[in-house]
């Protein structure tokens, strides 16, 4: 366990690793309000000179790490406004296709959820896997309408008046990645109706709605993006945008796009409409050109890199 250091002395540290400041006061005030472990080593890494652990490439400065943690935050604040507008389409599609085959009483069924009935040669292990996912999804959606009963006054309605909470008010309650599993349980025809609506295969949009669950989580608690690298259950499956954008493969896996920021951007580029997609790009490289521009020691190549986008990356508009 490090020894509690001031303010003082986090900054005559990082002055003795080759850190310099344009305005040592406001820097002062910058960690002091928004944590020393959050800026600097959180977003560190692209300045800090190959080969060591500590020491910072000539002519760093303290306001470029701080630019790179801002544009951090304003990132996940544009990635987070359209994969709500994806999670809000989704919440209404898997409640009226479920609704339209299910009805809205009585409807938190095993039979009633993909439980491979219909797959004769599906391993015994396998099948009680499944039957085990979709009973606990059933009894953590009770425990969510027990839950909210008491915060939220249309589902204390719905019980009180009905018995029931219809799944077109049930959706609403659930978390992204709740509603994920919901859409992974249903019966693979329900998905399928769902999935048509984005023009991709039912199996895609279960591993993309994965994804966009994953991101949404860190977007949320403010935890980086900018370079993080997902878990292997999260890669996003091999598409055309891969193949257009000419992705260069590592041991038959393709190095950008997979499971990464970019992994993001091709998800939201196939699931958002052009217009939407076009205005999302808009934001991102506007933000990339403001932190190009507070950049001196380094090239903005090197932060894209850490994001994992490839040199084309600009090319996603044209598909």
């Amino acid at each position: 366990m490090k020894d509690f250091k001031t303010i003082d002395n986090q900054i005559e540290l990082l002055k003795n690793r080759g850190l310099t400041f344009k305005d040592e006061e406001k820097s002062k005030d910058i960690l002091i309000k928004n944590n020393y472990y959050n800026i600097i080593n959180g977003y560190k890494e692209p300045f800090i000179t190959d080969g060591t652990k500590d020491n910072f490439i000539t002519n760093t400065t303290f306001e470029e790490i701080y630019a790179l943690y801002i544009f951090d935050k304003r990132i996940k604040d544009v990635f987070l406004e359209y994969i709500l507008k994806i999670e809000n389409n989704l919440r209404s599609l898997i409640a009226y296709y479920f609704s339209m085959f299910h009805g809205n009483d009585n409807y938190l069924k095993l039979d009633n959820f993909d439980n491979l009935d219909n797959i004769s040669n599906t391993l015994t292990e396998t099948k009680s896997k499944k039957i085990k996912s979709i009973q606990e999804l059933i009894g953590t959606i009770h425990k969510e309408i027990a839950k909210t009963m008491t915060s939220k006054d249309y589902i204390k309605h719905y019980i009180i008046d009905y018995g029931f909470v219809p799944p077109w008010v049930l959706v609403n309650i659930l978390t992204f990645g709740q509603l994920s599993k919901f859409l992974e349980s249903m019966k693979q025809n329900e998905r399928i109706k769902v999935s048509q609506h984005f023009n991709i295969l039912e199996n895609e949009l279960v591993q993309y709605t994965k994804l966009l669950s994953y991101f949404r989580n860190l977007c949320a608690h403010d935890d980086r993006i900018f370079n993080v690298k997902l878990p292997k259950y999260l890669y996003i499956p091999d598409n055309e945008l891969h193949i257009q954008l000419n992705i260069s493969k590592k041991q038959d896996m393709y190095s950008s796009g997979k499971n990464d920021l970019f992994a993001l951007l091709i998800t939201l580029k196939i699931m958002l409409s052009e217009d939407e997609f076009n205005t999302l790009y808009n934001k991102i490289y506007g933000r990339i050109k403001s932190l190009e521009h507070n950049l001196s020691s380094i090239n903005i190549n090197k932060i894209l890199e850490r994001m994992n986008f490839p040199s084309n990356w600009r090319d996603i508009k044209k598909f």
